[in-house]
């Protein structure tokens, strides 16, 4: 029986998905013994008392978030296997979880240029290994894409050494301020993108609207935040729960080894982008005509609403047959046709978010047989027989 300490955030998104993963190993093969340590234990008593622990406890490895200065060799030492999760830097001579964060940006950056903005900017932690190298695939995806460099005033960085909840309102708002707009704006994980939206929220004067001034999109689709944010946060989706799950199958293909022929066999979990899971924050349409944009506007805001295209007429000053025909040269559908595409899209959201069918049609406030027909129309599948995304 496998004995493992897991000395992270619990809090994090990201921590319970890596767990999830690693007890889902767990119950397919010989059940684990799994010891949540919090990170209070390691901040009020060094990381000896972390080893001291892991000894008593006679553990076979540890997954936890060290710090760069810190000696994790100790736990090496003691026969137990490390494995180094959401560090600055990664540790040479041992495992470390890490991503595809280059792949991470680009990624953002292609979800912004297909909603046909021109104005691009990121938010993250400065000398952040994951936050360094998300920023540079968003900068050169973007680079590549419009063949002009990207500005370096719309880089925005704090010094990592700070408290992850606190940040300086003045100087963001004047940062946001300078930016063009409309901007769609990349941060480098959901905690920063909260910042912004935070922000906005608090402006007295001057309110920057988002998503119409600012579209704001995180990382790790930290569904407490998310929904936390007003308007909901759209985020890049990882699949930390396969990592978790990798990550139990190295460890006990390790543990077969004697411990000093375990080095050899190293290798680092590779966390991959998924989707992204796209809610009010970048829900904007950019560059589109002036009426079309206000019918845009109205359908988001009333998807789980009767919409009728008489309705819609009402909002325009033009005829049914000119505001049919504009939209369809604008969006490439017609206006039942979106407003049907829109709700499917917001109801696969919402089943990826981990609802049942019959959850998702309430929350979007439809009849369930009229969705589930949309659906299964534009997926192919039911409802039902859809496999949601993993988060």
């Amino acid at each position: 029986m496998t004995r493992v300490l897991f000395m992270t955030d619990f809090s994090e998104s990201y921590a319970n998905k890596l767990l999830k993963g690693l007890i889902q190993y767990s119950h397919e093969h010989t059940p684990w013994v799994v010891g949540k340590v919090p990170l209070s234990l390691r901040d009020s008593n060094k990381l000896d008392s972390v080893a001291d622990m892991a000894s008593y406890w006679k553990a076979d490895a540890i997954i936890g978030q060290f710090r760069s200065e810190e000696d994790v060799r100790l736990f090496n030492e003691r026969g137990i296997l490390t494995v180094a999760q959401d560090y600055i830097q990664p540790f040479p001579g041992m495992i470390n979880i890490t991503g595809d964060y280059t792949g991470t940006g680009e990624m953002a950056a292609r979800y912004f240029l297909e909603k046909g903005l021109r104005s691009f900017a990121f938010y993250g932690m400065k000398g952040v290994i994951w936050s360094d190298l998300r920023r540079d695939g968003f900068v050169r995806e973007i680079e590549k894409t419009l063949g002009v460099p990207f500005p370096r005033k719309n880089i925005r960085e704090r010094a990592s050494i700070r408290s992850g909840w606190w940040y300086n309102t003045d100087h963001l708002i004047h940062w946001l301020q300078s930016l063009p707009k409309p901007v769609g704006i990349f941060a480098c994980d959901d905690n920063k993108a909260h910042n912004i939206i935070e922000t906005c929220t608090l402006m007295e004067e001057n309110r920057m609207s988002i998503p119409d001034d600012i579209m704001v999109l995180g990382v790790d689709n930290d569904e407490t935040l998310g929904l936390l944010c007003h308007p909901q946060l759209s985020s890049v989706a990882l699949d930390v729960e396969k990592a978790g799950y990798q990550v139990a199958a190295l460890i006990e293909d390790l543990l077969k080894l004697p411990p000093e022929t375990r080095a050899g066999h190293f290798s680092d979990i590779i966390v991959k982008p998924s989707h992204i899971v796209t809610r009010q924050s970048t829900e904007a349409m950019v560059g589109k005509n002036p009426y079309v944009y206000r019918v845009l506007r109205h359908i988001h805001d009333n998807l789980g609403n009767r919409l009728r295209v008489e309705d819609l007429v009402e909002l325009v000053p033009m005829s049914r047959r000119t505001l049919e025909d504009t939209f369809y040269r604008e969006m490439g559908f017609s206006i039942w046709q979106y407003i049907i595409r829109e709700r499917v899209k917001r109801f696969r959201t919402l089943l990826d978010d981990g609802m049942t069918p019959l959850q998702a049609s309430g929350e979007l406030g439809l009849e369930y047989k009229v969705i589930s027909r949309s659906f299964k129309r534009m997926m192919g599948v039911s409802p039902k027989e859809y496999v949601p995304e993993k988060n």
